[in-house]
């Protein structure tokens, strides 16, 4: 049987929940999405390439970021990866992103777009690879770069 992203380990909802109080502070959740957001766009307009750093949360984010008027309205989301890669409120995608994102700035693989994704043990003994692969964000990398 083939793993699919389906498979792939994802922080749970309770833990997510735990660690929202920590990245809130003082905001509410949708002042929290929303500085975010900007931060997020902000870092793309520097390095187009900065999507890569969330990996499978990217088309879930990028969705929000349409929402909000950062990318354009006709922006191509990868729907499914976002159904997947979505959290049960916007805010809750975002922390796990947040976390996702701090493991790869550790592991020296912020812009890297290979990504390899756990499963459980029963599924399958080798990682889930996924790659990142925006075409609009890829060829504004390449103009700058």
């Amino acid at each position: 049987m083939m793993t699919t992203l389906n498979d792939t380990l994802k922080p749970d909802t309770q833990y997510l929940e735990s660690v929202l109080p920590v990245a809130l502070g003082s905001r509410g959740e949708d002042d929290f999405v929303t500085d975010y957001l900007k931060g997020m766009s902000q870092c793309l307009g520097d390095e187009p390439r900065y999507y890569r750093s969330v990996g499978p949360y990217w088309p879930a984010l990028k969705t929000m970021l349409v929402e909000q008027g950062h990318l354009p309205a006709d922006s191509e989301v990868d729907q499914d990866v976002a159904a997947i890669y979505e959290g049960d409120r916007p805010a809750l995608t975002v922390v796990a992103a947040t976390l996702y994102q701090r493991m790869r700035l550790e592991s020296g693989l912020l812009l890297s777009s290979s990504h390899l994704l756990p499963v459980p043990d029963e599924v399958d003994d080798s990682p889930y690879e996924y790659v990142s692969y925006d075409l609009t964000l890829e060829s504004k990398a390449k103009k700058t770069g």
